[in-house]
């Protein structure tokens, strides 16, 4: 009775995320535009990551960033979707250990800030790499595959970049590039927040 009762809580969990991914994916998010330290934000995505359910005892986790802040305006809680979405991952591309690297800074074309996930993972295969940001394609068993679908929207929503370099037995970089302010003025494209 008592194991049956653990497999419904634990179907209910996972019922529960795959339609907060659908809905994160499927209804147009109003963004709340504002001045954002995206150095703030990797920082406290590393501290909700290490202390999640998803770093394991074999994973290591790097933050690299500049001394001084990286501003970007843009909605905080979608740069951090972003980061959480490619952090987790690179984390379940490396099931039982391996180095996750989480990295942002200035474009050194001026063109924006950047933001980078690095993993020691499995790998994606060449073949493969073109259908990673459409919906429902999920290599992974807790994943729905909204993930870096609902990451490539917020991006192109911004009018950013997403680059991804892997190689199978090797990892993955994911780098998103997005408009950025510079010393008190804007860079790049910008967003239109209707």
């Amino acid at each position: 009775q008592a194991q049956l009762m653990d497999i419904v809580v634990r179907e209910s969990e996972r019922l529960n995320d795959t339609i907060r991914s659908f809905l994160d994916y499927a209804r147009p998010q109003r963004a709340s535009i504002t001045r954002v330290d995206v150095s703030r934000v990797v920082r406290e995505t590393a501290v909700l990551l290490r202390n999640s359910g998803e770093i394991k005892p074999g994973h290591r986790l790097d933050v690299v960033l500049p001394e001084s802040p990286i501003w970007v305006e843009a909605d905080g809680h979608q740069i951090r979707q972003i980061l959480w979405n490619l952090a987790t991952n690179g984390l379940r591309a490396m099931p039982s250990a391996g180095c996750l690297e989480l990295a942002a800074g200035y474009a050194d074309d001026g063109t924006g800030a950047f933001l980078a996930v690095r993993d020691e993972g499995v790998g994606i295969p060449a073949d493969a790499v073109d259908g990673v940001f459409q919906p429902f394609r999920s290599t992974f068993e807790k994943g729905t595959g909204l993930g870096l679908a609902i990451v490539h929207r917020i991006v192109s929503d911004y009018g950013g970049t997403i680059q991804l370099s892997s190689t199978v037995g090797v990892g993955t970089t994911f780098r998103v590039t997005l408009p950025a302010e510079m010393n008190g003025r804007k860079t790049g494209a910008g967003i239109d927040v209707a």
